[in-house]
């Protein structure tokens, strides 16, 4: 009769995003505690080495966000060295479903879940697809309406005789 084995730990790696440069850069740091917290509520082990991040990237594209982009090529190695990636909230994996859901696809075929600390949406649930779409729309929404509001903005400012942006050097 054999013994029966210790399960080993769920091991997890972390990513965070920030979107431009107004935004506080300890956003990053506020994010991964989140994470932290909710791998440690869930009995899971934060692969500390795994913990990536991508600063001012608009979550639009997944040009230049060489954070995420690692994690996802770490997680198509054999053997992984995560289990899963803990991410604060949807809008920090992307803003745009048509790249958002064939990284889940890839995740998924890698056998690497992911999960959203804040609202616990998990990709091992077999609703996620749904309900990561539904949060999906709403990021890629608020997206859109921020832009628009900017924008609103910079053509306000161009009417009073202003400039339409920033500073403007050289």
């Amino acid at each position: 009769m054999s013994s029966p084995q210790s399960a080993q730990p769920i091991r997890v790696a972390i990513y965070a995003r920030y979107s431009s440069d107004l935004q506080r850069p300890s956003s990053i740091v506020d994010q991964v505690r989140q994470c932290t917290e909710s791998a440690e509520r869930n009995g899971w082990v934060v692969a500390q080495e795994y913990i990536r991040f991508d600063e001012a990237k608009s979550g639009r594209t997944l040009v230049g966000r060489y954070g995420l982009e690692e994690l996802v090529r770490l997680a198509e190695q054999k053997p992984c060295p995560f289990d899963g990636i803990i991410i604060d909230d949807t809008s920090r994996f992307g803003r745009n479903l048509s790249d958002t859901l064939p990284l889940s696809d890839i995740l998924e075929n890698a056998n690497v879940f992911l999960y959203f600390a804040n609202c616990n949406l998990d990709s091992r649930d077999p609703n996620f697809r749904l309900l990561f779409i539904a949060y999906g729309q709403q990021d890629e929404q608020a997206s859109r309406r921020l832009a628009e509001r900017v924008h609103r903005g910079q053509r306000g400012s161009v009417l009073k005789g202003y400039l339409g942006s920033g500073r403007v050097y050289g």
